[in-house]
C-alpha cells in the first residue's frame, strides 16, 4: 500500500456512508441530507458557517471526493479511513486536522463495556468537516443546540462548533469514568466486609477496563496541548478561555482514570493481604493442632516400644494416667496458647 492511498482500515459499521450539511447563522439554520460531494460544497453558505457530518468510512471514493473538494492532502485522507489513528493535531494552514477517540458506555446487555470510535475532523476558515464511524448520541446535545438556536454556537464560527463537540467527546469520557469508580468504589467497600467473598477475576476484569480508559483517555492531553498552544489563525483568539477550560477538562479525565489504576491496583493487594491473612490464621490452627498433639505422640510412642520390662505397663490404673497425662498436657497447651494470643 502506497502512502496517501485511501483505503478503509478497521470495522464497517453502517451500511452506507452518509452526507449531512449543516449551514447556520444567528438567525437561519438549514440542513441537507446530500449524496455526492458536490451537493455538499453547493449548499454550503458562502459568509456562514458549515458543519459536514460524515457518518461512515468504508466508502473512500466518496469520502475522497468530498476532502478534495476542500483541498485536504491525500495523508490525512488515508488517515480519516484508518480507524486506528491515534489521536492529535495537524496544523496545515489553509485547514486544522483533528483526530481523537470517542467513547461513549454500552447499555448492559452487550458484550463489550464501551463503544469506541475513530473521530476525526477538518477545520478550514468557514466550514467544519467531522468523520464518524457510526451514529451515537455523543454530539446529539451539540446538534441540539445549533437547530434550536440556544447558546453561542449559531453566533460563532466553526472553531467554536469544533470546540463544542471536542468539549462533548470529553464529556462522555467523564461520564464512562464516573461509572468505573463508583464500582470501583464499591468493590473496595464490599471488600473490607467481614466474611467478604470477591473473586480474584473480577478484580482483574474491573482493572483491564480502567487500563483501556487510561489508555484512550491519556492521548487527548497532547491533543487539548495542541488546539491551546496552536499559532493557526483557524482558531480565533474568541475561543481560546474555550480551550483553556478544555484543556483543563481534560487533564480532569486523565487525572481521574490515573487514580482508578491506582484505587485498582490498592484493592488487588488488599485482597491479596486479605488472602494472605486468612492463611495465616487457617495456619496458626494447624500449627497449634499439631503442636498439642506432639507432646501426646510422644507419650504414646513411649509406652508402645515394646519392652520386655516395663513397670507401667502392669499398673493397675496406667491406663487411665496416661489419658489423665494427655487430658492435662492438652488443656494446659490451649490455655498457654490463649494467654499468647495465639488462639
Amino acid at each position: 500500500m502506497s502512502p496517501g492511498e485511501r483505503i478503509h482500515v478497521g470495522e464497517q459499521r453502517v451500511s452506507e456512508v452518509t452526507f449531512r450539511v449543516m449551514d447556520y447563522s444567528a438567525g437561519e439554520f438549514r440542513e441537507l441530507r446530500a449524496e455526492t460531494a458536490g451537493q455538499c460544497v453547493d449548499f454550503e453558505g458562502r459568509d456562514s458557517p458549515t458543519w459536514i457530518m460524515v457518518t461512515g468510512l468504508h466508502d473512500v471514493d466518496r469520502i475522497g471526493s468530498l476532502l478534495e473538494a476542500y483541498g485536504v492532502h491525500p495523508l490525512v485522507q488515508d488517515d480519516i479511513v484508518n480507524t486506528n489513528q491515534p489521536p492529535k493535531v495537524e496544523d496545515f494552514g489553509s485547514y486544522l486536522y483533528v483526530a481523537a477517540r470517542q467513547l461513549t458506555l454500552t447499555p448492559d446487555d452487550c458484550e463489550d463495556d464501551f463503544d469506541v470510535q475513530h473521530f476525526s475532523a477538518v477545520l478550514t476558515d468557514r466550514v467544519l468537516l467531522t468523520f464518524h464511524e457510526a451514529p451515537s448520541p455523543v454530539f446529539a446535545p451539540v446538534l441540539k443546540r445549533l437547530r434550536d438556536g440556544k447558546g453561542r454556537l449559531r453566533s460563532q464560527g466553526p472553531d467554536y462548533l469544533l470546540w463544542a463537540l471536542l468539549d462533548a467527546l470529553l464529556d462522555h469520557y467523564l461520564v464512562a469514568l464516573d461509572a468505573l469508580e463508583e464500582e470501583v468504589a464499591e468493590m473496595d467497600e464490599e471488600l473490607t466486609l467481614p466474611g467478604a467473598d470477591i473473586d480474584l477475576g473480577e478484580i482483574h476484569a474491573i482493572r483491564a477496563r480502567t487500563n483501556f480508559l487510561y489508555r484512550v483517555v491519556r492521548p487527548m492531553r497532547e491533543v487539548a496541548t495542541a488546539l491551546q498552544h496552536s499559532d493557526s489563525e483557524l482558531l480565533t483568539r474568541s475561543i481560546t478561555p474555550f480551550l483553556r477550560d478544555f484543556y483543563d477538562h481534560a487533564w480532569h479525565a486523565i487525572e481521574t482514570a490515573d487514580h482508578l489504576r491506582e484505587s485498582v491496583t490498592s484493592i488487588r493487594e488488599f485482597h491479596h493481604a486479605v488472602l494472605s491473612q486468612r492463611m495465616n490464621e487457617v495456619m496458626k490452627v494447624l500449627t497449634a493442632i499439631s503442636t498439642v498433639f506432639l507432646p501426646l505422640t510422644f507419650v504414646a510412642g513411649v509406652y508402645g516400644m515394646n519392652f520386655d520390662y516395663q513397670p507401667e505397663l502392669h499398673w493397675r490404673w496406667g491406663y487411665g494416667l496416661v489419658w489423665g497425662l494427655f487430658v492435662v498436657i492438652t488443656f494446659l497447651l490451649l490455655w498457654y496458647f490463649r494467654r499468647r494470643k495465639w488462639l
